[in-house]
């Protein structure tokens, strides 16, 4: 297998995991700004880009800074797959930018939103171990990229042991395990073991632990246990986007109002290049304040935030 980039980043690896509405080109940068190694995007449908609809399209802009990012796919179509790989190798190679070391392919096994898996997409393809195979085998025979793979610790009656076991002769390079299974969701604590076992599986591959990372204790933790080669980091760094610093530095870090103020504004710039308000973005805003002592006032008042010179009056 050819060296990608995923071999040549310092470990342990720290990328910004997939989360559909929050993963867009503004946070990303951001995140490589704040530390971050490898960025993915939102989940986007192969199903929309295979009908070249044009809000699935977009989500394939990217800024070139962002680089190395990973777009991840869901769908449960392989040929639907293979199409949609295409595409984004056609996209991605239009920049005309150095392409082996800055890319990636996402494969989405693990997401647990109902609307997906009651598709048979998202997690639930997770229980069609032949139609996984061969969805990851389709793209990574059209694939011009490291091809990756997002899972769960487990569905149903399949483990991600057990995914891993079956998919692991195909040429994907890296692995993103959610310690959770598809019942837990985003409660409870993460399965370090199952990582462990996956990571003496597949030595040769990159894996990576995901799942209830939000501070730097818990950082060490999941690293020192399950012997990944890196991190996803999701949720934890919504509104916390430094975790990636504090991470790299092995040390936690004292935000002052006006660090916190000089990210929220970063973030609000950069949303702003490619989109007219920043109503969408005040879902990201509100994090910035959790667990301050003003925390209650200032949700009133960024939920009625349009415009950044009113972002800018109120912090």
């Amino acid at each position: 297998m050819t060296k990608s980039f995923w071999h040549q980043i310092k470990k342990p690896i720290l990328a910004l995991a997939p989360m559909a509405g929050y993963t867009d080109s503004a946070f990303r940068l951001l995140c490589r700004e704040s530390g971050a190694d490898v960025v993915y995007s939102e989940m986007i449908s192969v199903d929309g880009l295979c009908h070249t609809n044009q809000k699935t399209l977009d989500m394939l802009k990217f800024r070139p800074q962002e680089t190395p990012i990973v777009f991840q796919l869901f769908g449960t179509d392989p040929k639907k797959f293979a199409t949609a790989t295409t595409i984004i190798n056609k996209i991605i190679t239009s920049y005309k930018l150095p392409i082996t070391s800055y890319f990636g392919i996402d494969l989405n096994f693990g997401c647990p939103a109902p609307k997906v898996a009651k598709n048979g997409a998202g997690a639930a393809l997770m229980n069609e171990l032949e139609k996984s195979h061969q969805i990851i085998k389709a793209v990574c025979d059209h694939s011009q990229f490291p091809v990756s793979l997002k899972i769960r610790a487990g569905v149903k009656n399949v483990t991600a042991f057990d995914f891993i076991n079956k998919v692991k002769d195909l040429p994907w390079t890296a692995v993103m395990v959610h310690g959770r299974t598809l019942k837990q969701g985003f409660v409870g604590d993460i399965d370090c073991q199952i990582i462990k076992e996956i990571k003496k599986l597949i030595p040769d591959k990159i894996v990576l632990a995901n799942g209830g990372i939000n501070n730097l204790v818990t950082t060490q933790k999941i690293l020192s246990k399950t012997n990944a080669d890196g991190l996803g980091l999701a949720r934890g760094v919504i509104g916390s986007p430094w975790l990636f610093k504090e991470i790299k530095q092995n040390k936690s870090l004292t935000i002052s109002a006006t660090a916190r103020r000089k990210v929220i504004l970063r973030q609000a710039e950069l949303f702003l290049e490619d989109n007219p308000n920043l109503i969408p973005l005040r879902k990201h805003l509100v994090h910035y304040f959790k667990g301050q002592k003003n925390a209650s006032e200032m949700r009133q008042k960024i939920i009625q935030v349009t415009a950044f010179t009113e972002l800018k009056n109120i912090l």
